[in-house]
């Protein structure tokens, strides 16, 4: 039977993220696990209510990772109401309003800098896409280390569409980037290669030495 824990937090997403953080689990696998999109998660540890969907799919989703994270599911529920109410409360407060005054010329500055802005942004993004590498994160092995097993599992994440191999066998990487495998090691030293190569050509290499003894 699984036993509930006492996270103390002033807020419910930082109550989630402490329970989160105290198992020892990254956002990512608590997205595997939960199977909640992993920006939503986010949404939820930063008590962002505006960015995700209608309240029955947050409460939905609570129960799920209250679940996962071992914590009462009914006071996480409660948490969530009660912040809820406090948030739609405070918005009914009457604001102060002020106009500011727009003149033809102000419009047409402010509009030149938003074209300026985008066509920069744009121009930016595309330079940046042909000119870079596509990215890796190495969750594990995070170092290299020695150890006496005969495998080891390889896990990260780079970017989507992605073609990923580890010492040159292809390793699948799904929507979202994530990939894992496991490579099977021999006495000595051992170096992991990880390779990933985009649809121009452009390569990312990381490499992990791996120390074998009996």
């Amino acid at each position: 039977m699984l036993k509930t824990k006492e996270i103390k937090a002033n807020t419910l997403g930082e109550k989630l993220r402490g329970a989160r953080e105290s198992l020892k689990m990254a956002l990512w696998q608590a997205s595997r696990k939960t199977k909640i999109p992993l920006r939503h998660l986010k949404y939820l540890e930063q008590g962002n209510y505006k960015e995700l969907p209608a309240d029955v799919y947050i409460i939905a989703y609570l129960k799920k990772y209250a679940k996962a994270l071992n914590l009462d599911i009914e006071e996480i529920i409660e948490q969530f109401r009660n912040e809820r109410n406090v948030t739609e409360n405070l918005s009914k407060l009457p604001r102060v309003k002020s106009f500011p005054v727009v003149t033809p010329k102000r419009l047409s500055l402010v509009l030149g800098i938003i074209v300026i802005a985008l066509i920069f942004g744009y121009f930016w993004h595309q330079l940046s896409y042909l000119i870079n590498p596509p990215s890796i994160k190495i969750v594990q092995p995070v170092s290299d280390f020695t150890t006496q097993e005969k495998s080891i599992k390889v896990a990260g994440q780079t970017e989507a569409d992605i073609y990923l191999t580890i010492n040159g066998k292809e390793v699948y990487v799904d929507n979202e980037g994530y990939f894992q495998g496991v490579v099977s090691l021999e006495l000595g030293l051992n170096i992991l290669k990880i390779e990933a190569k985009d649809r121009l050509g452009k390569t990312n290499t990381i490499f992990r030495k791996i120390m074998v003894i009996k």
